[in-house]
């Protein structure tokens, strides 16, 4: 029995792997800059937001701040946006071959992770050279990195499975990340939050997560542990929501395609 389930377990992870890697090599065929766009991306995004928002957000190291939660969101975004729709335009090789559906969403997952961190390590190395890493705080990285992880695979389960029998959640995904863009701490921090609204952080599983980033990033900070236990509660109960909505629907994924 030992042997057959590590066979099997084996075999899970090269494919998933050999999806990722084509995510990989896909996305940076044929580009002049290849990997360099993984930096580049989030860098002219840096420099546009924050010569303009920099002038009315008075933040120390405002546009370190900003980059790092530029990173974190250029991750969850494109992940939720390319994810959710995964199931339905992989759907020929869904209706031709037998393995683990969820190999699809989280390969493309995975591709965005790799580049996320490898846009980490340089920054990390730039802390480093200008003498501006904590050395404390910068571990903080590690929580963040791994519940962004955990949360966009759920989250993506969830959409993805919804979307091959709704194709609105596609469009539905693509409006909400505007908003939550800026319902998130990302241009700003939870101190310039009026008391009025910050319920509504308290109910975004994002919030501690760049918290957390920021707060390693700069070196300064904190975050209230309410959020945190509020932020994780909510996390927790997303990721189960799309395992379940996945086990219960991907029978059906070849009927629905």
């Amino acid at each position: 029995m030992m042997p057959k389930y590590r066979k099997a377990l084996k075999h899970y992870f090269d494919f998933l792997w050999a999806m990722t890697e084509k995510e990989i090599k896909v996305r940076y065929k044929r580009a002049v800059f290849g990997f360099l766009w993984i930096i580049l991306n989030p860098l002219l995004q840096m420099l546009i937001i924050g010569i303009v928002f920099s002038y009315f957000i008075k933040i120390e190291n405002y546009f370190l701040f900003l980059f790092g939660g530029l990173l974190l969101w250029q991750f969850f975004s494109l992940s939720l946006q390319k994810a959710t729709p995964s199931f339905v335009y992989e759907r020929s090789l869904i209706q031709k071959a037998k393995f683990r559906k969820e190999v699809i969403p989280a390969s493309i997952i995975l591709s965005n992770y790799f580049n996320l961190l490898i846009s980490i390590a340089m920054l990390i190395l730039f802390l480093l050279l200008t003498e501006q890493l904590n050395d404390i705080r910068i571990w903080l990285l590690i929580p963040a990195l791994i519940w962004i992880l955990m949360f966009t695979i759920g989250l993506s389960l969830l959409t993805s499975s919804l979307n091959v029998r709704y194709r609105d959640v596609a469009f539905f995904v693509q409006t909400a990340l505007i908003l939550l863009f800026y319902a998130t701490p990302i241009l700003y921090s939870l101190d310039l939050v009026p008391q009025q609204v910050l319920l509504l952080y308290y109910l975004n599983p994002l919030s501690s997560i760049f918290v957390l980033s920021q707060i390693a990033i700069t070196g300064k900070g904190q975050v209230a542990p309410s959020l945190l236990v509020s932020n994780m509660l909510i996390s927790i109960s997303l990721i189960t929501l799309g395992l379940v909505v996945y086990r219960k629907n991907h029978r059906h994924f070849v009927d629905w395609l």
